[in-house]
């Protein structure tokens, strides 16, 4: 043991000297081939400083701050309330782990131990159980075992029993730096300047270290060791062994270390960054940020980087990347690029000048020709040679990177475009002409329409040769040219690319109506609305692994093009193309089009060793298709919040700040939701840390939708109001064009009906209907019975009055005629007595008269046309009239001057009229009158009869014949409702008024 530790201190020493003695050495170089994304609070990260990263079972990140816990999904941040599970003011995390088992273990600084397993239920340390203080850190032993190591004890938790080891135990003294279990289970404690393991029941040390130290655990009984500026492999018998040393970064602490899954260390500095040792050397990782905190890996073997100020990296490997001409001058972006048999990149740039790249740096050459500055286009043929235009009209050629020479002087003025042929001929583009180098010779050729700029050039895999310019496209078959132009579905845009593959198709990239594919004679289209990320595409390119690689307006992005071809031929299919930008570190890049500035004719090639290079206002884009993933794996969708109506109704992990509501990890039985919300809305997620922006999800409301529903990189879906029944959610998800999730996440819900919506309603509604159906029906009979009631009422009131006629027939008509022939029998007897004749035929005619008026008086009071208020009044003023004359009485008739249109039923008008006859008949008789008047008065509620005479009048009741005749017409007035008054005075006449009032319409 203490010729370890003297070996260790050694190197140490010997290591710091030499820096010393050599003065302060460049750090590592920063290499290209890894790339670091960050995020922060602008990303909504809580705090730029980032204590701990583990991953759960679920693929979350969790993140941990110096205040509260995050999960991380690849594209947005969101907080885990700790409150819920360990209190408002105990959410300060000084340690996490989370085990084999998926439970994530939480320490506080207040000391509080939590467990939170995968269904998000708790398991927690009694604290009276463990040391007093935070944790500094978790180590997961064999058989479940946790171990938590605090500033100067350590405490072993199985099944809740703790079991705690001090200096007693050989804890040794001093700053705690790690703590670790390796892969074979051995427990590592790295504190002051020892090195431990656990052993039969207490720690101990197998080395010491003069500096402060971190390690990092192996899968075998081994761990990584950082001392100084030194890399060490240490075995549990405390052998080590020196890996090497980073030059230039002893004075930065490594405090933090990990092994990746392909066995490189990663270590993180406090002050120098982040630096790689994969057994062949030490690298620099470029890190924005150089105080580095902690360090873990990902199940795609990214590695996340937390910092104490910067945020959180991804450090990944580098599949993509700009490139840009050194020093670059304005204006002079790099406009055609090719690359020669030898595998030497040229292009020329904006400015006119020939380039080069040289390890992964574009620089000019022969900036002394006299064509320097002129320079427009460069093309590589199958020879060797580099073809390259000018301004000028000049066409120079360069072989084995010697100075160019002039090979041919064209006659169109400036060459725009060249494209060397697999029939070694050598086509120049120039400003609405075309020639061929055909054996060293220059062909014009006339094209079949006039054309403007030409746009594109390309030959397709059975020799011919394209020509786009505007929007005509032309083809040359060897002989003549044939135009492509009537074939296009859509006429009038621009043709700003053409691309010929291998399957004998030309696809063909536009202006605004995204890509077209002509194959066997047939041409299809894809747009923007069918899934493809831009409708213009100025640069199309092939790579090794079956991608087809496009420019466009809003960036670089790939299509599989087994894929392509199937969405061309079924309209079914949506296209996932993988788009390539932020989370590769790039922005702005707009491919160069040759339909705008700078009017280039920019193509894309793909190199001899399979990369692909694409032309763009900010560089080269150069991708490597053989670090990029071939095929992503099919990710697993989460859904993690449900909302109605703006308000959560159910979330991952079954927890919010305020409330506890359904855990979407474990619904359970399926959610019952109000018939009367308005609004639903579903947030889902999924998993891939290497290409979070190309997720494509798709979701289905089964009991709604018919089928998948296509949601892109949207990571949310709506409906409205929806009707009462049983639904569920699912939603999946993919990357790219990679399977889709094998088993989609999903959601069941009930949708109550409104309470008119429910089988009792719908019960009680229908026995409502079968009541109302027999109440209507008894109703309807009831109407009927009443309806033939009054029938047979109308028939015996009718057979009354009948009887009632016949009554008066006979009392009246009929006494009077029985009186007449009495009259004429004793007429006849005295007639043969000798009695005079004529007195007794006198009297005869006068009974008959009397009868005759009487006859008249039934039929008027019968007679439902006098059923008339008019009618009435004029009857009774005429009657009155002719009935006081015959008697010898003047009669005086003070009548209305309008009477008011009212119906008068037949009962009253017949009482009116006889009580109005039995009152004249009691002045002819018994009043020995003068005169008499009859006063009428009419309103529209009632009609007043005054009948006055100049008789000799009396005082008290009569008992004579008339007080029969005045009790009477009482009984008259009384049986239809209305008012009898008599008023008279011995000597003064008698007065009888007679009041009828109308009865009320309602």
């Amino acid at each position: 043991m203490r010729s370890t530790a003297t070996q260790l201190n050694l190197v140490i020493l010997c290591a710091g000297l030499s820096w010393f003695l050599t003065g302060f050495s460049a750090p590592a170089f920063a290499s290209a081939a890894w790339f670091t994304r960050v995020w922060n609070t602008d990303d909504g990260l809580m705090n730029n400083q980032v204590d701990a990263i583990v991953q759960g079972p679920d693929n979350y990140l969790w993140v941990v701050p110096p205040v509260g816990l995050m999960r991380f999904d690849g594209v947005r941040f969101s907080r885990f309330p700790l409150d819920n599970f360990i209190g408002a003011s105990d959410d300060h995390i000084s340690a996490a782990l989370c085990d084999r088992a998926g439970t994530l273990w939480l320490a506080t600084f207040s000391g509080t131990v939590i467990g939170i397993r995968p269904d998000f239920s708790t398991v927690k340390i009694p604290e009276t159980t463990l040391t007093n203080g935070f944790g500094c850190g978790f180590a997961e032993g064999e058989a479940g075992t946790l171990w938590l190591a605090y500033p100067n004890t350590v405490c072993r938790i199985k099944d809740r029993h703790t079991d705690s080891f001090g200096l007693d135990e050989g804890v040794p003294a001093g700053t705690w730096h790690s703590f670790i279990s390796d892969g074979a289970g051995n427990i590592w404690l790295a504190k002051g300047n020892q090195i431990c393991v656990y052993r039969n029941g207490r720690f101990r040390r197998i080395t010491t270290a003069l500096t402060p130290q971190g390690i990092a655990a192996t899968p075998t009984n081994a761990v990584w060791l950082v001392a100084g500026q030194h890399l060490f492999t240490c075995n549990t018998d405390g052998t080590l062994r020196d890996r090497g040393v980073f030059p230039g970064l002893s004075d930065a602490a490594g405090r933090a270390l990990l092994e990746d899954h392909t066995g490189a260390v990663w270590i993180g500095t406090g002050g120098k960054g982040l630096i790689r040792y994969s057994g062949s050397g030490f690298e620099k990782i470029d890190t924005p940020y150089p105080f580095i905190l902690t360090l873990a890996d990902d199940r795609e073997g990214n590695i996340w980087v937390g910092t104490d100020g910067g945020g959180m990296d991804r450090v990944s490997a580098r599949g993509i990347r700009l490139e840009s001409l050194e020093s670059s001058p304005l204006g002079a972006q790099i406009e055609s690029i090719c690359q020669n048999t030898n595998g030497d990149l040229w292009g020329a740039d904006g400015n006119g000048f020939l380039v080069t790249r040289t390890n992964g740096l574009w620089t000019r050459s022969f900036t002394n020709l006299p064509s320097a500055g002129t320079i427009t286009c460069v093309a590589a043929d199958g020879s060797g040679s580099v073809w390259i235009g000018t301004r000028k009209g000049e066409l120079l050629r360069l072989v084995n990177a010697n100075c160019p020479v002039l090979a041919q002087k064209t006659s169109h003025g400036a060459i725009d475009a060249l494209l060397p042929t697999s029939s070694g001929n050598l086509w120049i583009v120039a400003y609405r002409s075309l020639q061929r180098l055909h054996d060293g010779q220059l062909q014009d050729f006339k094209l079949p329409r006039p054309i403007g700029k030409i746009s594109a050039i390309a030959e397709d895999a059975a020799g011919n040769v394209w020509v786009s310019a505007e929007s005509i496209i032309l083809r040359y078959d060897g002989s003549h040219f044939v135009d492509e132009t009537p074939c296009l579905p859509v006429s009038g845009r621009k043709v700003c690319c053409l691309y010929g593959t291998a399957d004998g198709s030309m696809w063909v990239g536009g202006g605004g109506f995204g890509l077209f594919r002509f194959r066997n004679g047939q041409v299809d289209q894809i747009g923007l609305d069918r899934g493809l990320f831009d409708d213009y595409i100025s640069q199309i390119v092939s790579d090794k692994q079956g991608w087809l690689w496009f420019g466009s307006d809003h960036g670089i992005f790939k299509i599989r093009q087994r894929e392509l071809n199937q969405a061309m031929d079924d309209r079914s299919i949506r296209l996932r193309p993988i788009v390539y930008g932020r989370n590769e570190g790039l922005s702005g890049l707009a491919a160069l089009f040759s339909t705008g500035l700078p009017f280039a004719l920019p193509q894309a090639i793909r190199t001899r060793d399979g990369q692909v290079c694409l032309l763009t206002h900010t560089g080269v884009v150069v991708a490597d298709p053989a670090i990029l993933p071939e095929q992503y794996s099919a990710p697993p969708a989460l859904l993690t919040r449900i909302a109605m109506d703006g308000q959560t109704i159910a979330a991952y992990g079954g927890v919010i700040s305020t409330q506890i509501i359904p855990n979407l990890k474990t619904p359970g039985a399926p959610l019952r939701l109000p018939p009367g919300h308005r609004h639903l809305e579903f947030e889902f997620t999924a998993f891939n840390f290497s290409a979070p922006e190309s997720i494509h999800f798709r979701y289905q409301l089964m009991g709604l939708d018919n089928g998948w529903i296509d949601a892109d990189t949207e990571r949310s879906a709506n409906y409205s109001r929806l009707v009462a029944g049983n639904y569920q959610f699912r939603v999946a998800a993919s990357v790219g064009d990679g399977p889709w999730s094998e088993a989609p996440a999903t959601f069941a819900f009930i949708v109550t009906p409104f309470f008119w919506q429910t089988w009792w309603f719908r019960g009680a509604g229908l026995l409502f209907l079968v009541f109302a159906a027999i109440a209507i029906v008894r109703y309807v009979s009831f109407r009927r019975w009443q309806a033939k009631m009054r029938l047979l009422e109308q028939r015996a009131a009718l057979d009354r009055e009948r009887t009632r006629i016949a009554r008066d027939l006979h009392d009246d008509l009929g006494g009077s005629l029985n009186l007449a022939a009495l009259t004429l029998d004793i007429a006849q007897r005295e007639t043969s007595a000798g009695e005079p004749l004529n007195e007794k035929i006198h009297d005869c005619s006068t009974i008959v008269r009397e009868a005759s008026c009487s006859v008249d008086e039934i039929v008027w009071a019968i007679n439902p046309r006098n059923d008339r208020l008019d009618h009435l009044v004029d009857y009774l003023s005429q009657f009155a009239v002719e009935y006081l004359q015959a008697a010898g009485i003047l009669c005086i008739v003070d009548l209305p001057g309008s009477i008011v249109d009212q119906e008068i039923p037949p009962e009253v008008r017949y009482h009116l009229f006889l009580a109005v006859k039995e009152a004249l008949n009691n002045i002819t008789r018994h009043a020995r009158a003068g005169k008499a008047l009859l006063h009428v008065t009419v309103s529209k509620n009632q009609i007043a009869i005054s009948i006055q005479d100049d008789g000799r009048g009396f005082e008290g009741r009569p008992d004579n014949a008339s007080s029969d005749g005045l009790r009477n017409m009482r009984q008259r007035m009384e049986q239809i409702g209305g008012q009898f008054q008599l008023t008279s005075r011995p000597g003064a006449g008698t007065k009888i008024d007679l009041l009828y009032s109308w009865p009320s319409r309602s």
